[in-house]
């Protein structure tokens, strides 16, 4: 099938490329919504600018009911507002109460607008250390912050540094029907992940976007033609010159070549890839690119040791450019056969891809030194029982690496792994994975990863070299071995051929560790979304 590139770029990446290079000037900045890339063009202005006046409550007792929308007797001050060490710019420092320390900082805003509403608009701030914000009492978006209902005693998940916390802004799309004419609230509950945190800032930049038609270009006028007279049958008659056309009232969107990027130090630009801007020439859809991948389903896989069954239609490319391999519960179980080990009842359907049965020499990319990088947001967190997202490579042998696995968590888990499977994912290296051979694994928190794999989209990356292996998580480096500290991972009986990429949403794959999901209690598991942005590859060249 011939591939056929988009004539676009996805809007995720101009977000990115404007959002990147205005972060190196300012705090946040307003990062441009979807609907941006129209003929029309668009005005943004603000409606509550940096460095604003806010109300704002740091005391003992929590606040009244209905804080969120309520007028404010609090202290007042401009932001950014702050207290610790090493916070950058603070214009109001926030007391610290003497006695009990309380876990959140609050801040309340009023703002008027006239019946010209806005038709976008959105809120751009930082997590430090988590945040939960609402509009005229609705919450429109929270980062580091626990699911459910948000108390005075909640903590933030993780706990970021200030300085980390601004160079990673966040962006609440604000949608217009919660907007009304005259006065509006906006209220923010900053969160802290521990009584003590030595530093917590806050500041917010609230604006709009209102789509202005472009302007037409009029019709050139046109001239009119000599009138003629008849000719001579025997003459022909002269040529009339045709009528100019009007130019076209609205602009012409030109084609844009997806962006490359992707540059790595020592490494350059990545050798394959895919960004899964693939559009299938039959359909006019997105699809996953099949001179790349090959999408598996039971009849060519088998029966995996999980709880499901591999279907191709549970692996899907959506119009932003984003991969889905889903997991999703069946009303009826599948049965295994008892001739095959694993669980017998199989409630769930899954997806898996890889890069076997592609080409003559059944592998269509494959190397056995690099770097291996993949962009993923994974089903992890609670609710996620029996879920496993897995980036891995293979190769002709039995050697197995795991550069990313990470596990989902619900329900009662064994104590063992119940402390830490839910905030890490982690890096794994099997020389035979039929259980003789022998594991390694490194968890990425207990190697110094600064984020938990559920709150969103992390980068994963591998480079392997005959000199050293590494593990990066967000761009930090968090295991590092070589041959002579680990040497099974250059024993040539094992790792001693190219190695092809493989991604999956295993499902119950292990009762004794993460856990069976249990159709008596489906909430423990939801249906499972495995969404990858991107994977990337680059080529050793022996530097």
């Amino acid at each position: 099938m011939k591939k056929t590139a988009r004539t676009h770029v996805p809007i995720r990446f101009l977000i990115a490329a404007f959002a990147t290079i205005a972060v190196l000037a300012t705090s946040f900045v307003a990062a441009q919504p979807a609907h941006a890339a129209t003929p029309s063009t668009s005005s943004v202005t603000s409606i509550i600018p940096r460095q604003s006046p806010w109300s704002y409550y740091h005391g003992t007792a929590a606040p009244r009911s209905g804080w969120q929308t309520a007028a404010s007797t609090w202290s007042s001050g401009n932001a950014p507002f702050g207290k610790g060490r090493d916070l950058g710019r603070v214009n109001t420092t926030i007391p610290t109460p003497q006695d009990a320390r309380p876990l959140s900082a609050y801040f309340h805003k009023t703002f008027t607008l006239t019946s010209d509403l806005p038709e976008w608009a959105w809120l751009n701030t930082w997590a430090d250390d988590g945040i939960v914000v609402w509009v005229n009492g609705v919450e429109v978006g929270r980062k580091n912050a626990p699911k459910g209902a948000i108390k005075a005693n909640s903590y933030s998940t993780i706990a970021p540094s200030s300085a980390a916390a601004r160079r990673d802004p966040v962006t609440f799309s604000v949608p217009a029907s919660l907007l009304k004419p005259g006065e509006n609230t906006i209220a923010v509950q900053v969160l802290f992940s521990w009584r003590r945190t030595p530093n917590i800032s806050f500041d917010a930049h609230l604006v709009r976007e209102d789509r202005i038609s472009a302007p037409t270009t009029p019709a050139k006028p046109t001239t009119p033609t000599k009138p003629t007279t008849p000719a001579k049958p025997t003459t022909p008659t002269a040529p009339v010159t045709p009528v100019e056309p009007a130019p076209p009232t609205t602009p012409v969107v030109p084609e844009v070549t997806p962006p490359t990027g992707g540059d790595i130090a020592g490494w350059g630009a990545p050798t394959w890839r895919d960004e899964f801007t693939y559009v299938d020439a039959s359909t006019g859809k997105p699809n996953v690119d099949p001179a790349k991948w090959n999408v598996r389903g039971r009849d060519d896989l088998g029966l995996l040791f999980d709880a499901a069954v591999v279907e191709r239609e549970q692996v899907s490319v959506d119009d932003a450019g984003v991969l889905h391999i889903r997991a999703d519960w069946l009303d009826q179980a599948a049965k295994r056969p008892s001739t095959q080990s694993g669980p017998t009842n199989l409630w769930h359907t899954t997806g898996y891809l890889d890069q076997r049965k592609l080409e003559s020499d059944d592998v269509s990319m494959s190397q056995q030194y690099g770097r291996w990088e993949i962009r993923a947001k994974t089903p992890t967190g609670d609710n996620t029982r029996g879920a496993l997202a897995a980036f891995w490579l293979r190769n002709s042998q039995s050697g197995e690496i795991d550069i990313m696995e990470a596990w989902g968590h619900g329900g009662a888990m064994p104590a063992e792994y119940d402390k830490w499977v839910k905030d890490t994912a982690a890096t794994t290296i099997h020389t035979k994975t039929d259980g003789t051979g022998r594991k390694a694994i490194w968890r990425h928190n207990e190697q110094g990863a600064k984020t938990v794999p559920w709150d969103g989209f992390h980068t994963y990356a591998f480079e392997l070299t005959p000199t050293y292996a590494a593990t990066f998580v967000d761009g930090i480096e968090v295991m590092r071995v070589t041959p002579a500290s680990y040497p099974d991972l250059w024993d040539p009986a094992y790792f001693g051929s190219p190695l092809h990429m493989r991604l999956n949403l295993h499902v119950g794959p292990s009762e004794a560790y993460w856990g069976l999901p249990d159709p008596n209690n489906r909430s423990a598991t939801q249906n499972l979304d495995y969404q990858v942005d991107y994977v990337r590859m680059w080529k050793y060249n022996g530097d």
